[in-house]
Formats: C-alpha cells, sequence, structure tokens
C-alpha cells in the first residue's frame, strides 16, 4: 500500500483498493461494479448494516442505505459518481488498462498522489471513494442515502442518458454530483457537446501506380495532452493537427498515398500521439526530406523553446519518421482529401464568453483518427454552453465532409446541464464549505460535460456538482491534490449530518 497514511484514512483506503486496483476503462464497467457489490456485503457483515443495492438494463449500479433512527425525517441525498475512467499511458510499452489496476503513487513533493505512466482515474475515481466512505463511516449520523454510480460517462454518458429511474427507485430531490472542482469551487452548469464523424471506405491501388514508391512511418508522441474540455484553453498541441499540418505542407509539393493512420484515443481527450504510415515517389524522398526538416524545426522552435519568460508548451514533443515496410495504400485523391480535412479540421477554442469571466464559451477536439480495414474515420468533439453555437459548429464540420465527397454521422447531443444560480440546496451547499474552508466559495459553470444534465432530464432535482481539485485529467499527468481530499471529505460529511436544514 502506498497511501494509507494519507487522511482521511477511510477514504484513501477505498481509493487505493477498492478503485485503483480494480480495472475500469469505460465500456468495460463489469469488474469494478462487482467489486463494489462484494465489498459492500463484506461492509454489512461487519458494521451490521444493511444496503438495497440495485442494477439497471444498461449497468448502473444503485445503493441505498435507510436512516438511522432519530434522522428519519432528513431529506434524502443522492450522491453520484462514474465507474469508468480514461486510459492513457506514456509508457513506451503502452499499458494493458483492461488487467491491471493503476500503479498509484504519492510524488516527491508530498502534495499529491499520481500514477506511474498512466491516466491516474481520479475522474472520476475519488468520487466513487467519496461516496462509498460516506455509505460506511460509522461515525456519520445521516438521514436517507442514496448512491448512484454509472456507466461509460467518458465515451457518451451512456449510463446517463439510459438511467432507468423506476427500477432503481430513486427517490432523492437532492443530487450531489462528485465530479468536479477544484475545491474551492462548487459546480452548477455545464456545456452541451455532439461527437462528428467524418469517414469514407476507400478503395486501395489493386496495382502499383508508383513505379519506385518509397514508404514511410511518421509519428509525433511525448505531447501533454488533457482533458478536452477543462483543458482545451491551454496551449496544448494536438498531435492529429500537427501530422496534418506536416503533411499538408508537403503535398503542395509531392503526392502523397496514405497507408493508415491512427492517432488518439478519446474525442474528450487532447491525442498526445498520432501515426501514419504513407508512401511517395522515390525519386521525390529528398523534396520530403526538405519540406519535412524544415517543418520540424519550426514546430520545435515554437514548442520547444521558451518565449518571453513562459515554459515551454511542449517540452517532450518528439517528431520522427523512418522507412517503412511496404504496404497497399489508397489513392492519390482520396489521400489528398483526407489530408484536407485533417488541416481544416478547427481545433481548440472557438470562442471566449462574452459574458462570463475567462470561460470558454465554445470548443472542438478533433481528438481521434482511426483506420479500420479500409475506413478513415476522423472523430471531432465540439462543446459549447450555447447549443446554437454547437450546433453551427457541427454545420462547419458537415460543409467539411461534403466540399471533400465524405460521408458523416452525429452521436446525440449530450445536452448542457442550465445553471441554477439560486436554489436550495446550493445556499445550503455554501453554507458547509464555509464551516470548514472559511470562505465563500465560488460558483462554476464548467466547459465539460457532466451527466448533471442528462439526469436533470429524467427527474425533477436541485443539483451542485464538488470534489477536490484534480489536474491533468485523462492524460498521464493527472494528478489528485491531497489535502483536498480531507477538506471535500468534512465538507460532505456536514452535507449529510446537517440535512434536516434543507427542509
Amino acid at each position: 500500500m502506498f497511501l494509507e497514511n494519507l487522511h482521511p484514512k477511510i477514504v484513501w483506503n477505498i481509493f487505493e483498493n477498492v478503485i485503483t486496483k480494480t480495472p475500469r476503462p469505460s465500456k468495460h464497467e463489469d469488474r469494478i461494479r462487482n467489486k463494489i457489490r462484494s465489498w459492500l456485503r463484506e461492509k454489512e457483515k461487519l458494521l451490521d448494516i444493511k444496503f438495497q443495492i440495485s442494477q439497471d438494463d444498461v449497468g448502473n449500479l444503485f445503493i441505498s442505505k435507510p436512516a438511522l433512527k432519530g434522522y428519519e425525517n432528513n431529506p434524502s441525498l443522492l450522491f453520484q459518481a462514474h465507474m469508468d475512467m480514461v486510459c492513457v499511458s506514456n509508457r513506451p510499452e503502452g499499458y494493458d488498462f483492461h488487467n491491471k489496476g493503476i500503479p498509484v503513487r504519492i510524488q516527491q513533493n508530498g502534495e499529491w498522489v499520481d500514477a506511474d505512466g498512466t491516466t491516474l482515474g481520479a475522474d472520476d475515481g475519488i468520487g466513487l471513494a467519496l461516496a462509498l466512505a460516506l455509505l460506511t463511516d460509522p461515525e456519520i449520523k445521516h438521514g436517507p442515502l442514496e448512491v448512484l454510480f454509472t456507466v461509460n460517462e467518458e465515451d457518451g454518458f451512456t449510463g446517463a442518458t439510459q438511467l432507468d429511474i423506476d427500477k432503481l427507485n430513486i427517490k432523492s430531490k437532492y443530487l450531489i454530483n462528485l465530479d468536479s472542482g477544484p475545491l474551492e469551487k462548487i459546480t452548477i452548469g455545464s456545456v452541451c457537446g455532439r461527437r462528428v464523424y467524418i469517414c469514407k471506405t476507400l478503395i486501395r491501388e489493386k496495382e502499383n501506380v508508383i513505379e519506385n514508391p518509397y514508404f514511410i512511418d511518421l509519428e509525433v508522441n511525448g505531447l501533454l495532452g488533457g482533458h478536452s474540455g477543462g483543458d482545451i484553453h491551454l496551449p496544448r498541441a494536438n498531435a492529429n493537427k500537427i501530422i496534418g499540418r506536416i503533411l499538408s505542407k508537403v503535398n503542395e509539393e509531392i503526392d502523397i498515398f496514405l497507408c493508415e493512420w491512427n492517432g488518439g484515443v478519446r474525442t474528450n481527450v487532447i491525442p498526445i500521439s498520432s501515426r501514419i504510415k504513407f508512401a511517395i515517389r522515390a525519386e521525390e524522398k529528398n523534396v520530403f526530406e526538405s519540406i519535412i526538416t524544415e517543418e520540424i524545426s519550426i514546430l520545435y522552435e515554437y514548442y520547444k523553446q521558451k518565449k518571453y519568460d513562459t515554459e515551454k508548451l511542449e517540452p517532450n514533443m518528439n517528431i520522427e519518421w523512418s522507412k517503412a515496410k511496404p504496404s497497399k495504400y489508397f489513392s492519390k485523391e482520396d489521400s489528398k482529401n483526407a489530408i484536407t480535412i485533417s488541416h481544416l479540421l478547427p481545433y481548440g477554442v472557438i470562442r471566449k464568453s462574452p459574458f462570463f469571466k475567462d470561460f470558454v464559451e465554445t470548443s472542438i477536439n478533433p481528438g481521434v483518427v482511426k483506420t479500420e480495414n479500409n475506413k478513415l474515420t476522423f472523430i471531432s468533439y465540439p462543446r459549447s454552453i450555447f447549443r446554437p453555437e454547437l450546433q453551427d459548429i457541427v454545420r462547419r464540420l458537415i460543409r467539411i465532409a461534403d466540399l471533400t465527397g465524405w460521408d458523416h454521422h452525429l452521436r446525440a447531443i449530450l445536452p448542457e446541464w442550465k445553471p441554477a444560480l439560486k436554489s436550495t440546496l446550493l445556499n445550503y451547499v455554501k453554507d458547509q464549505y464555509k464551516a470548514i474552508l472559511k470562505i465563500e466559495p465560488e460558483t462554476q459553470v464548467v466547459h465539460g460535460g457532466l451527466e448533471a444534465g442528462e439526469i436533470s432530464l429524467k427527474m425533477s432535482l436541485q443539483i451542485v456538482a464538488l470534489g477536490p481539485t484534480v489536474e491533468g485529467e485523462h492524460s498521464p499527468s493527472e494528478r489528485l491534490k491531497i489535502a483536498d481530499v480531507e477538506k471535500i471529505y468534512k465538507i460532505l460529511k456536514r452535507i449529510v449530518e446537517n440535512s434536516s436544514q434543507l427542509d
């Protein structure tokens, strides 16, 4: 155990031994769900308590605990977190997230917990741990408690969109989502988003249309990456866009024939690596070398050198190419259109809000490029606090597809969570913050998607979202601030113990 001496021990013990030791990639939540079930059954015997545990058809896990004697009239509280995590590694050999736990550690400064070369999964593993601690802490005096753990939040909000309220028999009117931060801020709203696919099934040339082909592997790696909502305002390079930029420049001078391209792991992750294989005419190799050498030099100067007393933007950026083995390739026209699409796809902040200080209104992340058999697909994820602005960005992407003769299809809109600036729950939670932190907490609307938006369409609820400070979500730089975990747990205990004030 690495975290056994951290406080509160009840939370850190759950986080390390229940959550991080159990594999939980998106769409593969069976093991973590079963682990939570078995752990709760053990606690029932140890603590002489009884939980009602149920599951809906999509796999969401619901736990309820009756009120203690004397607290039966307190309002029921629902705590919610998601079971899956984003799995990203910067280890050269990769990492088997499906069969291994997370290699947690305490950073040398003693202030943060992170993982060795992988995402930590504090998003939303710490939310799971906090909720389970509230259910099993024998010191807490509580009214009726409900806990909802959803599936596949990170890859489409499946658990929230298919949540079966009736089957689970959820009764609470107050929801505390445990998937937000930093500590000092209470979240009261989030943006909407929609995944957009631009794709085409391409035909590989049956005969060598190039008399003397030269095959190349080009790879971009070592980038910082990050959350495509929470980190989109930062000057992070996008590996897919870097390759698109380089090949667009090369394609101005010589023909390119793509073989395959794979980059990024999720649309909600700024891609840290991307790799493409293609062919050129051998007699044009010198032209290619000249162009790519110049482009790499320009990119390195921009991203890897300090400027104006700032830190390096991408200190570990690596761009390399090498001779590749021969393989079948796509036509010159299809290859050119693919490169054009990749170069035209917008990336980053589209607009900052004129209404809310330092808030990103609209953004987009072209997070994934993938080749499956002969089908090449670009997947982008635009977000906005205003749905008409989201729809405008989606139309722009459709237009890019139309101009190049490619197909497109759209996933369902993940709804915004509209802020309620005044509510009984918000005022109550603010009071508990002030009692522990001795400061007036800020409220915020986040440029990320939260399940609260989808859940609020199914139930009449007052909602807030909160949590400790987590930085670098969706990247191997993800880390959890140790001191904040104790503070947020104290706040949550007060929320539970004083809930009679909500009536």
